[in-house]
């Protein structure tokens, strides 16, 4: 096994803006979009009673609505039917990428947020219609700079143990504004506001005694199983951020994880959102930690991980929403991240190079599964899949495949990153040590990522 050069972090602080919030009511449109989950389009549902889907998308929308902050004039913005209509295409247009309609822990959580995550939300509807093209600069930079607030730390009164809830309520804001972030500004930007939740998240994790363990060295870390399955949606959500971020971005882990114990997969909430399955998101957070040097991770044979990712076997859908994809279309979803995990552990820890026929093997399986996906909305879960596939790819056919797929990933069609930085540091490295298909290595991806976007 070859130990990675080491990464550094950058603590930069967030920037604090004062500027007005957007209120041209002329620069907005609605969107055009594929529903394919059924319970958000039927039309003969739409008067259905609040625990369904449909009804839950009214139910906020109209939450947004009245949670428009004082200093807006609504009434000069748009009209109330009008903003309900943004909004409502919006959350529908989001939810054609949906795998599964979100459990009931998550709906509720929506249903039950504050009103700067729900005011967090709005603005994301302004800014996705912005990275298609529709609104003029200035509206971006209102948007951006109305996240940055949303985004301010709390206060002292927030320290204190009787201010918990409020402790939760802003950190369920932050991370939907790091999930705007990354997926309409940038990584950079998303992986600053992921970075300025660690301290909060922090707090409530030590509160809480079933998400620690103990390591055999006395220390006390979270254990990467309980804080997935916690509650806190916004747990599940920070650690998905994390550990995504963490294999794509080559940075280290923002928390170190135990991974002794199991969890129940069926109360991993997030399936529904992003398609991994559990037990490999869990191979790639342990190979993330490895990486960055844990202790706690340490790996005394690979095999043992390569036995699990081999030996998983996908299960029938067990969430308990309504499936929004054929059965098809998930399992290659799910088995593409087999193979991004195998390339990941052949890569990342024994430190094989691209040419590698295990790695080979691997990237033409992988290409192979996402034709099950080519033009489907439900694509824009393999931005994984393309960029693992990418750093490794030899041929220039492949390269190109994913080159091409890589700058779709644009405007509204998103789901946890865009496309266009990775497709940059893909070519940086294919231009590079990668010319004319000769072999890289993980580190090569690294120093790649390093040079194109250097400020994470």
């Amino acid at each position: 096994m070859t130990k990675p050069t080491s990464w550094n972090g950058d603590n930069q602080a967030m920037d604090n803006y004062n500027r007005s919030w957007p209120h041209s009511r002329s620069l907005l449109t609605t969107y055009g979009h594929t529903r394919t989950c059924q319970p958000l389009d039927n039309p003969e549902h739409l008067q259905t009673a609040p625990g369904t889907q449909v009804g839950n998308v009214n139910m906020l929308t109209r939450a947004l609505y009245a949670s428009i902050p004082p200093s807006v004039d609504a009434t000069q913005a748009m009209r109330k039917e009008h903003f309900e209509q943004i909004v409502h295409e919006h959350c529908l247009n989001r939810a054609s990428y949906w795998l599964t309609s979100p459990p009931p822990l998550v709906s509720g959580a929506l249903l039950a947020a504050s009103k700067s995550t729900i005011w967090a939300l709005y603005l994301s509807a302004w800014l996705f219609q912005a990275t298609d093209g529709s609104m003029h600069s200035t509206i971006i930079s209102r948007c951006i700079d109305g996240l940055d607030k949303l985004g301010q730390e709390p206060g002292y009164e927030y320290h204190s143990n009787s201010s918990l809830n409020s402790t939760g309520g802003w950190l369920n804001t932050q991370v939907t504004v790091i999930f705007i972030k990354f997926t309409t500004i940038g990584c950079s930007s998303g992986y600053l506001a992921l970075q300025k939740a660690l301290p909060w998240i922090f707090r409530l994790v030590a509160i809480d005694p079933d998400l620690h363990i103990e390591h055999p060295a006395g220390d006390l870390v979270t254990s990467f199983s309980r804080i997935l399955c916690a509650p806190r949606y916004e747990f599940q959500w920070f650690v998905m951020y994390d550990t995504i971020a963490s294999l794509l971005l080559a940075v280290p882990p923002l928390m170190e994880y135990g991974y002794a114990g199991e969890c129940d997969p069926t109360s991993h909430s997030l399936e529904w959102a992003h398609g991994i399955p559990f037990a490999l998101f869990g191979v790639i957070s342990q190979i993330n930690s490895w990486r960055a040097g844990s202790r706690v991770a340490s790996l005394n044979d690979w095999r043992t991980l390569e036995r699990r990712v081999l030996g998983w076997q996908s299960q029938p859908d067990a969430t308990e929403g309504k499936a929004c994809v054929d059965d098809a279309v998930r399992l290659a979803i799910q088995e593409g991240w087999r193979h991004v995990t195998l390339i990941y552990m052949y890569m990342g820890i024994c430190g094989v190079s691209s040419h590698d026929t295990r790695v080979q093997e691997s990237i033409r399986e992988i290409i192979r599964l996402g034709e099950a996906m080519d033009d489907l909305p439900i694509g824009v879960h393999i931005l994984p899949h393309c960029v693992i596939v990418g750093l490794a790819a030899k041929y220039e056919k492949h390269r190109a495949i994913i080159h091409k797929k890589l700058l779709s990933f644009k405007g509204s069609r998103v789901w946890l990153f865009h496309g266009l930085e990775f497709a940059r540091v893909l070519e940086h490295l294919w231009y590079g040590v990668g010319a004319g298909g000769a072999p890289v290595t993980w580190d090569d991806y690294v120093q790649s990522r390093r040079a194109v976007v250097p400020t994470i």
